[in-house]
């Protein structure tokens, strides 16, 4: 039968195909994951420079109109001198504005034609008045008639009242009439623009001081005045070539911006000049600016440097998984696109308030960890300044609202902790906003709260829903398991677990036992205890496929190992991990759980069969009986490793009688029971000891501090189970 058994594991599992799937060692897998951190940093670098570069380099025109307000601050990048149309236009325009450049013609013969033509009218009318064949009616219907061409304020009633005038007044209104023309016409020098005739007609002639009787007055100004005409005219022709020659006699006037001068001020009103310095530096023309562009490209340099560098040094456990290494860089570069997307469609700047950073926070948390998503936020919110122009206080309000929500969250191991994180995230963001109020002049208009309160409540129901959703997804993407994707897979109902407690009773309990070891363990050093959990119930899941192979699970059997070769047995025993690994992936287990799997035996030697094969052979190699690795990578993974050999050493040597109380302890001078038996505390510290020294432990972050703290809680946790027990006496039965 064994010879069968033999036959079909060599048939079925080569050496040369286990050997060949193989992963990288250590090192070499270290090596490739840092060249990956750095092509992923240089890609990042590369995205976001193309998300906030692309203004700079396709720079559209800004797009302002004179009388509207500018939409931001604008200031000048560099010194420039030109020559400027709207000052010099402005110089021009006053030149030509010079009053003395305004040419008039004047007709001499007017004013004497005026003062002829009133004398004439007098006559007319003295004629008139004298003609004694005419009734008084006639001679005021011919006045009547005579006036109404001449004087722009004739009537009936002023001509009846110059019918009845006497001799000697008739005479007197002549004479001062005409007196009273002359006295106006040279109050302007003779030269009577239509101006001046409107003033002597509205201002001189009622002014006149004459001496008279009101009636007479009346008669003497309208007289004089309806007389009056202008003799100064415009020379329009003339005119327009002085101020042409007064335009052109001015010099173009330069003006000289300074590199780092304000142009306008952001809700400043366009004027002329404001649009001309735009237009000079053109800010109203698409074109490429190189400066903004190179330094747009250091800033995304630095920051994806930042980022790479702190990953590098700080999250070893991220840069080792390319797919988390990816997944947290594209929810960095996502975050920037959103944001720049978000600012483009944004009506007014109170919108961005409603971006939600924070959800890409809260899901790191529990991904990763806090120092992850501090470092995160901090450097999102230092390009979403940016990407806002200089919005220093939207940079402080998604930070402290994205902090905030991640000391909420903590472990996100129940979905109310992220609706909660909603809330506070919402509360942060309104009281960033109204703190920045209270130091900054201004009033705060009720239209203005209500936007502020709106805008933090969407903020903080997008975050919660947001990172709710995506949390199972991105923890997916990027190869982690979330808690509840870990409660989920640690019930025994799941199809690997039942199997494993069906078909291999005794690995099902050891797995359970590890379990509980490590995730004391975990807890000690603040790991993650529900994740080392579940792998160790899943660790030896590879044990189902020839379960009696195995110590765990023989009982009261016969050891199958008895009849076979040393090798053939390190054969089989090693497969557990390959085998349990393939399981894994066809169950589609998450990543995590199957790294687990493949490193809790690290490179170790399976040193009982190995010893075997040295008895019988001349020549033994050892790496025959090794497990093919890799060896565990984070902390975890040790703790797993530990705290497998511990538990099933610790049973192995209490099921056999070697394990005694410290208490009952007889030593022979050397640290070792005089019967052979080690203490607890002397069988966990040489086997986590025996662990170190053969290079188990040196690829994982550990410390020599965490290895004393797990030491310490495995042997507190055994102490429980392995404790000594009171020796009862046998009960007496008297009869009576």
């Amino acid at each position: 039968m064994f010879q069968r058994i033999r036959k079909i594991f060599h048939t079925r599992h080569p050496r040369s195909q286990r050997r060949a799937r193989a992963p990288l060692t250590g090192a070499a897998q270290e090596r490739r994951q840092r060249v990956h951190l750095t092509l992923a940093t240089a890609l990042l670098a590369a995205f976001l420079w193309g998300i906030l570069g692309i203004d700079f380099a396709f720079e559209p025109p800004l797009d302002v109109e004179v009388g509207m307000p500018s939409p931001r601050e604008i200031i000048a990048h560099q010194t420039k001198t030109f020559e400027s149309e709207f000052e010099t236009n402005n110089a021009r325009d006053q030149a030509a504005a010079n009053p003395e450049l305004v040419q008039y013609s004047n007709d001499e013969t007017i004013i004497p034609e005026q003062r002829n033509a009133l004398q004439l009218f007098f006559d007319t009318v003295t004629s008139i008045r004298e003609n004694d064949s005419l009734s008084r009616v006639d001679k005021t219907n011919e006045l009547e008639g005579l006036m109404a061409d001449l004087l722009p304020n004739a009537s009936s009633e002023l001509a009846a009242e110059i019918v009845q005038l006497d001799e000697d007044t008739w005479n007197e209104v002549q004479a001062r009439s005409l007196s009273l023309y002359n006295e106006a016409v040279q109050a302007r020098n003779y030269q009577l623009r239509e101006d001046d005739v409107r003033w002597i007609r509205d201002t001189f002639l009622p002014l006149a001081n004459l001496g008279t009787s009101e009636d007479q007055r009346a008669l003497i100004v309208e007289f004089s005045g309806g007389y009056v005409r202008a003799n100064r005219f415009f020379d329009a022709e003339t005119t327009r070539q002085r101020q042409l020659e007064a335009r052109n006699a001015v010099e173009p006037v330069q003006t000289t911006i300074q590199n780092g001068q304000t142009i306008v001020r952001k809700g400043d009103i366009i004027t002329e000049k404001t649009k001309e310095q735009l237009d000079i530096f053109n800010l109203t023309e698409r074109e490429t600016n190189w400066r903004g562009l190179g330094g747009t490209g250091l800033l995304c340099i630095l920051v994806a440097f930042a980022f790479g560098s702190y990953i590098g040094f700080a999250q070893r456990s991220v840069w080792l998984n390319t797919r988390a290494l990816i997944t947290i860089l594209s929810l960095f570069a996502l975050n920037v696109f959103a944001d720049r997307l978000l600012f483009e469609i944004s009506a007014t700047p109170e919108w961005w308030y409603i971006f939600p950073l924070a959800a890409t926070i809260l899901i790191l948390m529990p991904l990763f960890n806090l120092s992850l998503a501090l470092v995160t936020a901090a450097l999102l919110s230092v390009l979403i300044v940016f990407v806002s122009d200089g919005e220093f206080e939207l940079g402080v309000a998604l930070l402290l609202s994205s902090m905030a929500g991640v000391f909420i969250v903590k472990r996100g191991d129940r979905s109310i902790t992220f609706l909660l994180a909603g809330l506070a995230v919402g509360l942060v963001v309104i009281i960033t906003r109204l703190t920045f109020w209270l130091i900054t002049p201004g009033d705060l208009l009720f239209e203005d709260f209500q936007i502020i309160v709106i805008a933090g409540l969407i903020n903080g129901l997008l975050s919660a829903l947001l990172s709710l959703g995506l949390y199972n997804v991105v923890g997916n993407l990027g190869g982690i398991t979330t808690p509840l994707q870990l409660m989920e897979l640690s019930h025994p109902s799941q199809p690997l677990l039942r199997k494993l407690m069906l078909e291999a009773p005794g690995s099902y309990y050891h797995s359970i036992a590890v379990g509980n070891l490590a995730e004391r363990a975990a807890e000690a050093i603040n790991a993650d205890a529900l994740l080392l959990r579940v792998a160790a119930y899943y660790h030896d899941i590879g044990k189902t496929i020839r379960p009696y192979f195995f110590t765990d699970n023989q009982s009261e059997r016969e050891n199958v190992h008895n009849d076979l070769d040393p090798r053939t047995s390190a054969e089989i025993i090693v497969e557990h991990v390959r085998e349990g690994a393939n399981m894994a992936r066809a169950a589609k287990l998450p990543k995590q759980i199957i790294d687990f799997i493949i490193t809790h035996h690290g490179t170790t030697t399976i040193s009982h069969f190995y010893q075997l094969a040295l008895q019988q052979e001349d020549s033994v190699d050892i790496n025959d009986f090794r497990y093919p690795g890799p060896k565990p990578q984070t902390r975890e993974q040790a703790i797993l490793m530990l705290a497998d050999s511990v538990e099933a050493t610790v049973r192995s040597k209490s099921q056999s009688g070697k394990l005694i109380s410290s208490r009952h302890t007889e030593t022979n001078g050397n640290g070792s029971a005089r019967n052979g038996g080690q203490t607890l505390e002397e069988l966990v510290r040489s086997i986590i000891d025996e662990r170190v020294r053969s290079g188990q432990l040196d690829e994982s972050p550990i410390t020599l501090h965490d290895i004393a703290q797990i030491r310490q809680a495995f042997v507190n946790s055994l102490q429980g189970i392995y404790h000594p027990r009171t020796d009862y006496a046998p009960q007496i039965v008297r009869q009576v």
